[in-house]
């Protein structure tokens, strides 16, 4: 898949660039939930060949790029976007919302805490801010790239614990991450996969593919009852994992006219509401 460079882009109202963003319908219900097993399990003496193959590809993950369809409710509001995404080590990230017609709506690019959102149907910029917050801001959901980065690839977004891991039955094993919270590896036609992650900012959860890569990811609140509650759920296509990505992807052009603007100004637009009506 291919990522554009530095961009920018002629004035529109920014209120008329999300309607186009929002009229991007992605079809489909969230899938089911997970059924994840109960109870302690048992310690597994030697887990090196399962994590082996649930978890392998994850250390040496340096980069990964994907079309995504993100649909689903965040603060009490639907969601439907099609996003363009590259992601790199440590901590880079580029977005870009697809519009019908024209430019992006928007665009996302860090390198670091070095982070600029431009809207470019509006000329309007946000800088400086970290792209957890950003994130937020625009779909309901603080994950910083590296987590995010990880999690699209089928890894935990903290490394486990090889020595604190348990089996449930037959097919399922629990392995402790570094943040405390639970990995749940699910053997499916002989293979083990990483099936959920439970604990931290939020709670995923993993469709199976033919390989480690998952086809798609609900990412919930562990705390529906909050008021910022979200569940969303990230459909992933035309997906590449550590290919050659170039510096300038996490960058980009800033019209000398662009507006400034603040993270409480883009908070008002969002999370992106699906005001299509399907």
């Amino acid at each position: 898949m291919r990522l554009a460079g530095p961009a920018a882009a002629p004035r529109v109202i920014p209120a008329v660039a999300v309607a186009i963003l929002l009229a991007v319908g992605i079809a489909g219900c969230a899938p089911k939930r997970v059924a994840l097993p109960s109870g302690a399990g048992t310690p597994v003496g030697d887990a090196t060949s399962i994590l082996a193959e649930a978890l392998g590809h994850c250390a040496g993950l340096r980069t990964l790029t994907a079309e995504i369809g993100l649909s689903g409710r965040a603060a009490g509001q639907r969601i439907r976007v099609r996003l363009i995404a590259g992601l790199a080590a440590p901590d880079r990230i580029r977005l870009e919302a697809i519009a019908p017609i024209g430019p992006p709506v928007f665009i996302l690019a860090s390198v670091g805490e070095d982070t600029t959102l431009l809207l470019p149907r509006g000329d309007r910029v946000l800088k400086g801010e970290p792209p957890a917050a950003i994130l937020e801001a625009l779909a309901g959901i603080r994950v910083t790239p590296a987590a995010l980065r990880r999690l699209l690839a089928g890894c935990p977004a903290d490394d486990v614990d090889a020595t604190d891991v348990r089996a449930v039955g037959d097919d399922w094993v629990l392995a402790r991450t570094g943040n405390g919270g639970t990995a749940y590896l699910h053997r499916v036609s002989g293979r083990w996969r990483l099936a959920a992650v439970r604990g931290g900012a939020l709670d995923a959860e993993l469709g199976p593919g033919e390989s480690v890569q998952p086809v798609f990811l609900r990412l919930s609140s562990p705390d529906a009852s909050t008021g910022g509650a979200f569940d969303l759920t990230l459909r992933l296509s035309q997906v590449e994992v550590d290919t050659d990505v170039p510096d300038e992807v996490f960058t980009v052009r800033v019209p000398a006219d662009a507006a400034a603007m603040s993270l409480d100004e883009l908070r008002q637009f969002g999370p992106l509401r699906d005001r299509s009506g399907s």
